[in-house]
């Protein structure tokens, strides 16, 4: 199964989990694909998404930024630069 497929079925905390998982092994076995290869430039990729991601999702029925608890996503970001 495709890495955006199993992106589609992320509905819980353990589909989330299987997900960062599969991240770090698509990153492994297919770093070509990949235009952020180094903490820092996928930090500044995730953040220049978010900022633009208003003109890039052009399907309404896309639009899930309105439910986005933006600090509990800050909050996972920071923790696991600290869990080990």
């Amino acid at each position: 199964m495709d890495i955006q497929d199993r992106l589609a079925k992320v509905e819980n905390r353990e589909d989330f989990v299987q997900f960062v998982s599969l991240l770090v092994e698509d990153l492994q076995q297919n770093s070509d694909r990949w235009a952020n290869t180094t903490i820092e430039e996928y930090l500044n990729g995730l953040a220049s998404w978010v900022e633009d991601m208003d003109g890039l999702i052009t399907d309404p029925e896309d639009d899930f930024a309105e439910n986005i608890d933006w600090g509990f996503i800050a909050f996972i970001l920071f923790a696991g630069s600290r869990y080990e």
